[in-house]
């Protein structure tokens, strides 16, 4: 994928919509294979580390999900 495909697919979101990453399956690859906005996402408690855990489904923040 290239820089002004990402652009194309995410030029219409609110500039406050989130950015996930979500592994398509165990392997690693070095292309990104989907992207996916989620209207429902949930944003759980953040961790001592910065991490925040975004939940899918049963919320109502935008996310962007980038899978690889």
């Amino acid at each position: 994928m290239k820089l002004r495909d990402l652009l194309a697919r995410v030029k219409d979101l609110p500039p406050d919509t989130l950015v996930c990453v979500a592994e398509v399956d165990e392997a690693f690859a070095a292309n990104v294979a989907e992207i996916e906005h989620v209207d429902s996402a949930k944003a759980e408690r953040s961790q001592a580390d910065g991490k925040e855990a975004i939940n899918l489904d049963g919320g109502s923040e935008k996310v962007l999900v980038i899978r690889w």
